[in-house]
C-alpha cells in the first residue's frame, strides 16, 4: 500500500517540533480523564497546550479527528505498523502529543503495534490510571513490551507521582528535570521519556 493511502486511512502521523521523532495525536477534547481535569484549577490538564495554539487550526483538527475515527477500523493495527515502520527512522516514537487512551482495546492495539515493531522504542504518556490498573490486574506487568514505556502522569501540578506496577511516572512542577526548556524547547539528545531506567520524569509547567 502506498504511503499516501496509509496517510488517508489513518490521518497520518504528527511531527511535534520538540520531538526527535514522529508522534501520533488525536483530539484533546476526546480525553476521558483529561477532559474532566481541565475544569480543575492547578491540575496538569488545566492549561493543556493541545487545547490552544496550532492544535486548534481547522486543518489540524481535521487530521486529529480523522485519526480518532480510524481507531474503529479493524485494519488500524496493520496500517499503523506499516506507516510507522516505513516512516520512523530514528528508532523512537511518541504516542499522543495530543489526546490519550480511549479504551482497553486501544491500549491493547498499541501494545500489539509495539510487539510488531521491536526495533522502535515507544513512549506512551497517559492519565488513564484506572484503565492501566485494570490492564495490569488482568494481564500482569509483563504484558507491557520492553520497547513500550508507559508513563502515568500526575494529576496535579506539584503533586506526587502515581505508582502503578509495570508503569513509569511523570509529574509537573515549577522546576522540572526535563532539559527541553533550556534547549529551545527541544529534546535534542535526551531520551529520558523513552528510557525504562528513568522511573520518573518531571516537566516544567507549560
Amino acid at each position: 500500500m502506498k504511503l499516501s493511502e496509509l496517510h488517508r486511512l489513518t490521518g497520518g502521523l504528527s511531527k511535534p517540533s520538540k520531538m526527535p521523532c514522529h508522534g501520533y495525536s488525536i483530539p484533546a477534547s476526546a480525553c476521558k480523564t483529561g477532559s474532566k481535569l481541565r475544569a480543575i484549577p492547578n491540575s496538569t490538564c488545566s492549561s493543556c497546550y493541545a487545547c490552544k495554539g496550532r492544535y486548534m487550526f481547522p486543518n489540524v483538527q481535521d487530521a486529529l479527528h480523522r485519526r480518532l475515527d480510524s481507531l474503529q477500523d479493524s485494519n488500524w493495527i496493520d496500517w499503523m505498523v506499516s506507516l510507522i515502520g516505513r516512516k520512523e527512522k530514528s528508532g523512537y516514537f511518541r504516542w499522543h502529543d495530543s489526546g490519550d487512551l480511549q479504551s482497553m482495546d486501544h491500549l491493547q492495539d498499541i501494545i500489539e503495534i509495539a510487539n510488531r515493531l521491536p526495533h522502535i522504542k515507544f513512549w506512551l504518556p497517559t492519565r488513564e490510571t484506572k484503565l492501566m490498573r485494570q490492564f495490569i490486574r488482568l494481564n500482569g506487568s509483563d504484558a507491557i513490551p520492553r520497547n513500550l514505556t508507559v508513563r502515568v502522569s500526575a494529576t496535579m501540578v506539584g503533586g506526587d507521582a502515581i505508582a502503578i506496577d509495570g508503569c513509569h511516572q511523570s509529574r509537573v512542577d515549577a522546576q522540572g528535570t526535563c532539559p527541553a526548556p533550556k534547549q529551545n524547547n527541544q529534546c535534542q539528545d535526551c531520551r529520558a521519556c523513552w528510557d525504562k531506567a528513568v522511573n520518573c520524569v518531571t516537566y516544567s509547567l507549560h
